[in-house]
């Protein structure tokens, strides 16, 4: 057995034998994950545990549905002769899991492919730059 070193220490979810619902989930299925979710915290009512990606009101919901920290645009409507990008969308609270069923079918068709591989470089342009500045902050000598 080798001596112990913090270099060791990794966080679990990066190791796939212990983060098995993680590990190789394509962004598609984690947009597929996040409705999932939305339809378990509409069930659960106010008992609801984490972010909400939809709003009630009245007999209305409001929802986006979000991939790497972003809305995806779920429809293109024209408003007075312009293209407009649509990420929320609302519908009866009795046909709520019925649309987020109607949006599930549409991603694994592939109609959202391209959006979401967007989505997912800017999140990993993002991360990088988190990283750099990151880094650049631990090498700046301490003020003071």
């Amino acid at each position: 057995m080798s001596k112990f070193s913090p270099a060791m220490l990794v966080p679990a979810l990066q190791v796939p034998e212990f983060n098995k619902a993680v590990a190789g989930r394509t962004v598609q299925q984690v947009a597929l994950d996040n409705i999932a979710k939305m339809k378990e915290q509409y069930a659960a009512g106010d008992g609801a545990e984490g972010k909400l990606n939809f709003k009630l009101s009245g007999d209305k919901i409001a929802f986006t549905i979000r991939v790497s920290n972003s809305a995806l645009v779920l429809e293109r409507v024209k408003v007075q002769d312009t293209d407009v990008d649509v990420k929320e969308m609302s519908v009866p609270k009795a046909n709520f899991n019925d649309a987020l069923d109607y949006y599930a079918d549409r991603i694994k068709a592939g109609e959202y492919d391209a959006q979401i591989a967007s989505l997912s470089e800017k999140r990993v342009a993002r991360t990088d730059k988190m990283k750099t500045t990151r880094a650049a902050k631990k090498a700046e000598p301490a003020k003071g």
